[in-house]
């Protein structure tokens, strides 16, 4: 009896307790890391739209109406597109070939450029995980250098990458391998401006103390860096975006390091990844 009941509230109400699940969930994320304006409207959207269609299925069509309303039919439309929409991205995201550096084949980094994260608040649970995995990389490829990148946001105490630079020196890195780019603001400054300070200490470094396998073209428009194994570190989420955008700069063959996340966290992390995917493809950030 009391099952039956139990499973008609579920059925009549289901809209809305996904909307309730949605906002808890946001409400932990914020507990956690830093969320971002269009976040906050993202999930709202979300919300709004379950509850409404919630609505519309709830109050069917009354005996006065031969068809359903545009409101009904906006509704409906609209939140399968909206949910389809990330479904669509957050599948093409995870599914995207990734290419990683053969170990096993001798393979060897040059240089491994590092992402920041936000650090707002003491929230440094995604920035830490990408700095223990640069440590733990340290380790191993002990001629490879690190590049270090991201600015200081409105509500971070410092620069990302100053934090970045703090970090792995006080866990025993030297801080000659480490070069440190405090300015970037976004992906695509993160990995134009780590190019640009490679290409750079490509120049000071003697050849003999590094492997160039064919010669480095300073005059050309793109960077031409496939002769070095060039790594981009960052979390699973976020190295398709890292892959479009550096192969718009001439880095045809990148490879991905992947610092795995919480699964608690990781389809609010996506989901935000989807907004910066299309707002990439807006601006022509990205090639395919």
């Amino acid at each position: 009896m009391y099952l039956d009941q139990l499973i008609n509230f579920i059925k009549k109400s289901i809209f809305i307790i996904l909307a309730i699940l949605i906002l808890m969930y946001l409400v932990f994320c914020d507990a956690v890391m830093s969320i971002s304006m269009s976040m906050n409207l993202c999930f709202l959207t979300a919300v709004v739209l379950l509850v409404l269609l919630q609505y519309c299925i709830n109050n069917p069509i009354d005996e006065e109406e031969s068809e359903p309303s545009f409101f009904r039919m906006f509704i409906k439309v609209a939140t399968t597109l909206f949910f389809s929409m990330f479904i669509i991205l957050t599948a093409f995201n995870v599914l995207y070939p990734k290419n990683q550096i053969d170990v096993d084949a001798s393979g060897e980094y040059d240089y491994i450029i590092v992402f920041g994260a936000g650090i707002s608040n003491g929230k440094t649970v995604i920035m830490n995980s990408r700095l223990d995995n640069a440590i733990e990389y340290a380790k191993v490829y002990r001629r490879c250098k690190f590049v270090l990148t991201g600015a200081k946001g409105a509500t971070e105490p410092m620069e990302e990458a100053i934090y970045m630079q703090n970090y792995m020196v006080e866990r025993g890195i030297k801080d000659s391998l480490i070069i440190v780019d405090p300015y970037s603001v976004n992906t695509n400054e993160n990995i134009l401006n780590s190019l640009t300070l490679i290409r750079k200490d490509v120049f000071r470094r003697n050849p003999r103390d590094h492997i160039i396998t064919r010669p480095f073209k300073s005059d050309d428009d793109k960077f031409d860096l496939d002769f070095l194994n060039i790594g981009f570190m960052s979390s699973d989420f976020h190295l398709t975006r890292i892959n479009l955008m550096a192969k718009k700069y001439g880095i045809y063959k990148p490879y991905d390091i992947s610092c795995k996340t919480d699964i608690l966290y990781r389809p609010y992390l996506y989901i935000r990844e989807d907004l910066s995917l299309i707002k990439a493809l807006v601006l022509n950030e990205l090639k395919f």
